[in-house]
């Protein structure tokens, strides 16, 4: 009952934006482009080549490959360094101001530094995007880190269990939460400067079409990339995310009328 709840709640907010988009569009004609118009685009972007003779979907691809292999390496870098803040406490204070200040840069001034220093090519996509996430995550796993209960890991150490035990059966699943939410924060913040390093130092990509549409005011054409994008993203969460999240948390108790917070 619950998951028909969320469809049809889910349907219906679709409803309401594509009820506001066609408001929008009536009352602002030149700036938001019409639903129809859109979709007459899109269709066109679905099956005719673009630029340099690329399909839609390369453009997509080469837009998840930047995102998801950044994403890999920042949430490995990330939970190492973030597990490693939250249970030494010397390490905590030694370096917990490098990561306020890893933060503090703008995402833009990393792009162009990392361009200057690479070339303005992929592989500077590459090096930017991770460095930009990773103290997302590593902020959100010391977080986790430091909330972990110390009374169950003596618990158990009393029944016997080893380092390699305790570490997969009581750290690791009180853990998860918060991967998971660095799972989101990462991919929410990765996709915006991937689509930034590609409309800056690319000529392929997302990115690079909405840059592209942009340069010659085409605005039904960003639109119906936009529409192109934000299925791509609603896809990898529900086909993807939350399976994966749903399986390895099947254990947790469902409370009737609560939602288990990332």
């Amino acid at each position: 009952m619950n998951r028909v709840r969320r469809l049809l709640w889910g349907a219906f907010s679709v409803v309401v934006l594509v009820a506001l988009w066609w408001l929008g569009a009536r009352s602002l004609p030149s700036v938001v482009p019409g639903v129809g118009a859109t979709a007459e685009t899109l269709v066109v972007v679905l099956s005719e080549p673009g630029p340099y003779g690329n399909p839609w979907y390369f453009h997509v691809y080469k837009t998840a490959e930047m995102i998801f292999l950044s994403l890999a390496v920042s949430l490995v870098a990330g939970t190492v360094l973030g597990v490693a803040l939250g249970t030494r406490d010397r390490l905590e204070d030694a370096a917990s101001s490098w990561i306020y200040g890893w933060l503090a840069v703008p995402s833009l001034v990393i792009v162009f530094v990392v361009a200057v220093v690479i070339g303005f090519n992929a592989n500077a996509g590459f090096v930017a995007v991770p460095l930009v996430i990773t103290p997302f995550v590593a902020l959100n796993m010391w977080e986790g880190a430091r909330n972990l209960d110390p009374q169950l890991t003596e618990m158990a150490a009393f029944f016997g269990a080893g380092r390699y035990q305790t570490f997969t059966d009581v750290t690791v699943p009180q853990l998860v939460p918060f991967l998971f939410a660095s799972v989101r924060s990462a991919l929410s913040i990765g996709w915006k400067i991937t689509l930034l390093v590609e409309a800056f130092l690319l000529t392929r990509g997302v990115g690079f079409m909405f840059r592209r549409n942009f340069d010659n005011y085409d605005l039904t054409a960003m639109m119906s990339w936009l529409v192109i994008f934000v299925v791509f993203l609603v896809v990898v969460e529900y086909g993807v995310i939350v399976p994966i999240h749903s399986r390895i948390t099947h254990w947790r108790p469902e409370v009737e009328g609560v939602r288990m917070a990332e």
